[in-house]
C-alpha cells in the first residue's frame, strides 16, 4: 500500500520502525532485541550502547530477504557495533 517507515533503527536494546502520517502524527513500532531483562541491562552496560545509544540503521527490506532466505532473527536483533552513527545523533553531537 505504499505505507513505509521514514526511520528504521536498531537502538540496540529494541529495534524499531517510525512511521508518519500526512497529519503529522508519528508512531514507533518496536521489538524488544532481548529475551531478559539481565541481558538487556548487560548489553546497556557494554560498549556499543555507550558509544552509540541512539542506534544504528537498518534497511528492513535487507532483513526481510535474510529471513527468507533462512537466516535466524536472532542474528540481526543482537548489535554488535556502534557504527555507522544514526544522522540524529551525529545532528545532535554537531549542534553541540
Amino acid at each position: 500500500m505504499g505505507i513505509l517507515p521514514y526511520w528504521c533503527v536498531h537502538h540496540g536494546i529494541t529495534v524499531a520502525m517510525y512511521y508518519a502520517d500526512p497529519d503529522g502524527n508519528q508512531m514507533e513500532f518496536q521489538v524488544d532485541s532481548f529475551g531478559s531483562n539481565d541481558e538487556t541491562n548487560a548489553y546497556m552496560e557494554g560498549p556499543h550502547f555507550g558509544a552509540n545509544p541512539i542506534g544504528v540503521e537498518y534497511d528492513p527490506q535487507v532483513w526481510l530477504a535474510r529471513l527468507r532466505a533462512g537466516t535466524p532473527a536472532s542474528e540481526f536483533l543482537m548489535r554488535q557495533t556502534d557504527e555507522p552513527v544514526s544522522p540524529v545523533r551525529g545532528a545532535v553531537e554537531r549542534a553541540t
